[in-house]
């Protein structure tokens, strides 16, 4: 299958990149800037652009059959990339009639007040952070409110660590005492799904 991912650069989304190649798919990986993106495969095809552009993302999604979603913020501020990225994501893939889409978000998004552990609500109220949060959430609800086949996956922290491809994968907000997870997981979970009927119109945490 050919599939295009969102945010391709980062740390998640080159994980995604490798281990889809791997596994045979044909790639889209929709970068800010090439140069910097260093992959080569005879079944990549790298696409400069940004998420915030609806004209990038319709030339992006054509003839995909799934698309991943793996979009950070950088930092900058108001925080709208989650939400802007997505929504012009959700639009394309109608008009193209694609219909699999797998969002990464964040353990605890969703989750009110009274659910998420102290360490949790102190750091979603960073004035750094809330931003980010809060633009998932929209994100979130976009998605929620979109007519595709969509999966909305919530990891722990991340790290750097091996794929181990031993998980726990919940429905809800966040995974029982789960505190973090690796990006390669992670990947290998979001490959899982976008390839297959898993978790479909769910939103599912990932954690140890």
């Amino acid at each position: 299958m050919k599939i295009l991912v969102l945010g391709a650069s980062g740390g998640t989304g080159r994980q995604v990149v490798e281990q889809a190649l791997g596994h045979g798919h044909d790639v889209v990986a929709f970068v800010r800037d090439p140069a910097t993106f260093g992959l080569r495969n005879e079944r990549l095809t790298v696409i400069a652009g940004d998420v915030t552009d609806p004209v990038a993302i319709q030339t992006a999604v054509q003839g995909c059959d799934a698309v991943i979603s793996t979009l950070g913020s950088r930092g900058e501020r108001p925080v709208s990339v989650y939400s802007d990225g997505v929504a012009n994501t959700i639009r394309a893939m109608t008009a193209r009639g694609i219909r699999r889409l797998v969002v990464v978000s964040s353990s605890g998004v969703g989750a009110n007040a009274s659910q998420l552990s102290f360490a949790a609500r102190a750091m979603r109220s960073l004035p750094g952070l809330r931003p980010v949060y809060e633009d998932m959430e929209r994100m979130e609800g976009d998605v929620m409110l979109s007519d595709l086949d969509w999966t909305i996956v919530r990891p722990a922290a991340l790290t750097d660590g091996p794929l181990t491809g031993i998980y726990r994968v919940v429905e809800g907000n966040m995974v029982p005492k789960g505190s973090k997870i690796s990006r390669a997981d992670v990947a290998a979970l979001l490959l899982k799904c976008a390839q297959g009927g898993l978790y479909v119109r769910r939103a599912v945490a990932v954690a140890y």
